[in-house]
């Protein structure tokens, strides 16, 4: 069977999922969320509807559903095969109305395409996981957002920058080099003033001010307090 006839056969037995080919070697698993018909326009939204309820959202906000666009569809996607090899072989490109992804390989599509359908279709099954995978999703934002504010956060998110920080124990001035050896573990501790600081105690430490130099865009100033403590108000270095 050749990928035409192929695709048609998928488009027929798995709506309202269906597959495009692009002609240049790439296909895509499209669930166009805004432009659902009957009797597939509500498709899987009643498992999203529960998740809002289960944290205390309404399911309608100004006649729209709160829960439920493209890159949620996308979370519980990933999390519904977060075990399967081909994960690796696909790419997304969601947005607020729709579920698309992409890969090369025209029988990964097939294949995860049909099974998560098939999920999709057993409603107790698919409310559960999108419940865990929505949930799971916000609990490892709120990680993301507390690791940004942080030095270990920022030296990751800024592999290349330079940064004087005043400290609790005083200031200093880090190369980016310095920064990268004070992450892998190549930089045991520092030397701030007269005090011997461990490498992770440093990197624990909260940003309370964080500004970047107008002319010279890999160098920052930093204030930090000691997680423990209260954030005073910020001040410009």
């Amino acid at each position: 069977m050749n990928n035409k006839k192929r695709i048609d056969q998928f488009n027929q037995t798995n709506a309202p999922m269906y597959i495009v080919d692009h002609g240049d070697g790439e296909y895509s698993l499209c669930l166009p969320l805004d432009f659902l018909t009957e009797p597939y326009r509500h498709f899987g939204q009643e498992a999203f509807n529960q998740y809002a309820k289960q944290i205390g959202e309404p399911e309608m906000e100004q006649g729209a559903y709160t829960h439920g666009n493209g890159y949620e569809w996308e979370t519980v996607f990933k999390k519904a095969f977060e075990k399967e090899d081909n994960l690796n072989k696909i790419s997304f490109d969601c947005e607020a109305g729709g579920f698309f992804c992409y890969s090369e390989d025209l029988s990964v599509l097939e294949s995860l395409g049909s099974q998560f359908r098939n999920i999709c279709l057993d409603k107790e099954g698919f409310a559960e996981l999108v419940s865990t995978a929505l949930k799971e999703a916000v609990f490892r934002k709120k990680e993301e957002e507390k690791l940004s504010d942080t030095l270990r956060g920022f030296f990751m998110e800024c592999p290349k920058s330079e940064a004087e920080i005043r400290t609790p124990d005083g200031d200093i001035r880090l190369t980016a080099e310095q920064g990268q050896q004070l992450l892998n573990g190549t930089l045991k501790s520092i030397m701030i003033g007269d005090s011997e600081v461990n490498a992770e105690d440093f990197l624990s430490q909260e940003i309370t001010h964080i500004s970047q130099d107008l002319f010279h865009d890999e160098h920052f100033q930093l204030k930090t307090k000691w997680p423990e403590e209260t954030i005073e108000p910020s001040i410009s270095m």
